[in-house]
């Protein structure tokens, strides 16, 4: 299968849109994340409110029918949308729902980034224990308000749900685990809580090896790994772990050049 073109995709659907095309690129988007460039931003915005639109319909049909979708799916399509865009969708998604969960959830997701603390009221209002993944968000809005205890909590019950100790749901379980264990471990870190930080990366890396760890982030130009990682030498460091966090160091040298 040829790599997606999605510049070339969008210059096409300018020349001639339908709505068939459109949702196609948006689905493509969807299950395989592509980095905007700033051409596909404008040619996003010479589409008007057409292409925004469509994402609108597909977002609220998604959410309504698998809340899900958002965590794994989305919450990439949206972020890569220029602020403005992503406030489009939003708004657009809006006009088109009428089912109450959904609507919560996206006044609070519009909210985020003014007024996280707002944003919690709206998330607070959706069922927890049938769509789990409110408590991601829950826990991203104390993170941006610097509540970390607080953010830390709502990962963990996010993480601990029922939804994700069925065997059909063991891998994105563990998929999940990892990525979020790396937003834990730096709160801890913003705390002070150096053991906790270590017990957390440890368990991380630990059964599988620093080098196959690495492996999972192939771009060693990932700023956000390489502080990780130095959070975490550090964290040792103030542990009495000395000479683990001299390797490791020499190891960050290494891989991150």
């Amino acid at each position: 299968m040829s790599e997606f073109d999605l510049t070339a995709a969008l210059k096409a659907l300018s020349n001639e849109y339908s709505e068939e095309k459109a949702s196609e690129i948006i689905e493509t988007l969807l299950y395989n994340p592509t980095e905007l460039t700033d051409e596909d931003h404008d040619l996003i915005d010479q589409l008007q409110s057409h292409f925004l639109r469509t994402a609108a319909q597909i977002f609220v049909e998604d959410l309504a029918y698998d809340f899900n979708t958002l965590v794994n799916y989305w919450e990439a399509f949206i972020g890569q949308l220029t602020e403005e865009q992503s406030a489009k969708v939003l708004e657009y998604a809006l006009e088109q729902t009428e089912v109450d969960f959904v609507e919560d959830f996206i006044i609070g997701y519009r909210k985020f980034y003014v007024n996280p603390k707002e944003s919690i009221t709206f998330f607070s209002k959706i069922d927890a224990e049938e769509f789990h993944e409110i408590k991601f968000f829950i826990g991203r809005c104390y993170e941006a308000l610097n509540e970390y205890q607080q953010a830390i909590n709502s990962y963990k019950e996010y993480l601990n749900h029922d939804f994700f100790k069925a065997e059909e749901n063991r891998e994105q379980a563990e998929i999940n685990r990892f990525y979020i264990h790396h937003t834990i471990s730096s709160l801890y870190f913003k705390m002070n809580e150096m053991n906790k930080v270590v017990e957390i990366v440890d368990d991380l890396i630990h059964p599988i090896g620093l080098e196959n760890y690495l492996e999972n982030f192939a771009n060693p130009s990932d700023e956000d790994i390489k502080s990780f990682l130095n959070e975490y030498a550090i964290a040792l460091e103030e542990t009495n772990q000395t000479i683990k966090a001299n390797v490791l160091k020499e190891k960050i040298k290494t891989f991150f050049k």
